[in-house]
């Protein structure tokens, strides 16, 4: 059995902490424009796991942020709607990094965003029980590709910025095109 890294562990606890207080701050503001829309700055930390750290430990850092996000707000049911929308949009994600030779930064976390305010709408049709509020889903979409631009502009940013020696840039050009970050 190989040891974790310390290293490893402390850093993806240290981007769950912060996934969980960028959750919790923005959740004292008003969506964008629709209900539930949000810009998921919580999100630049669950993509920058998923690149600099691996699947696991993103999806670590999504679930913390998620759950303990939802529990701390108090509003369990919001779990409900995330939980579905976060998994199969970091499932993408996650899919695209490892099986895809280079993939922008951008374009994937575009992806993301557009994907999970689908899930997260279409989950609240089923639960709702009507299809009336489908009409959301162009104005989701649109929303879904803002906030992804700029969660992968941030994301690319502080790629670009942050030590390489801390997120072995080595590992991030191979996942994601160095040009294409």
């Amino acid at each position: 059995m190989r040891a974790y890294p310390v290293r490893k562990i402390v850093f993806t606890a240290l981007l769950s902490a912060a996934a969980l207080i960028s959750f919790l701050i923005e959740g004292l503001f008003p969506p964008l424009f629709i209900p539930g829309a949000r810009l998921g700055i919580s999100n630049v930390f669950v993509l920058f796991a998923l690149i600099t750290l691996g699947v696991k430990e993103g999806l670590a850092v999504l679930t913390v942020k998620i759950l303990l996000g939802s529990l701390f707000t108090g509003n369990i049911s919001a779990a409900l709607y995330s939980m579905p929308a976060g998994i199969i949009s970091f499932s993408l994600q996650a899919l695209l990094v490892v099986f895809s030779k280079k993939i922008s930064v951008i374009s994937l976390s575009t992806l993301g965003g557009v994907v999970n305010l689908t899930v997260q709408n279409l989950v609240f049709c089923l639960i709702a029980g009507g299809s009336e509020y489908l009409i959301y889903l162009p104005y989701l979409a649109a929303i879904g590709t803002l906030a992804g631009a700029f969660v992968g502009i941030t994301v690319y940013l502080i790629i670009k910025i942050f030590p390489q020696k801390i997120i072995n840039a080595e590992n991030v050009a191979d996942k994601v095109g160095e040009d294409e970050i």
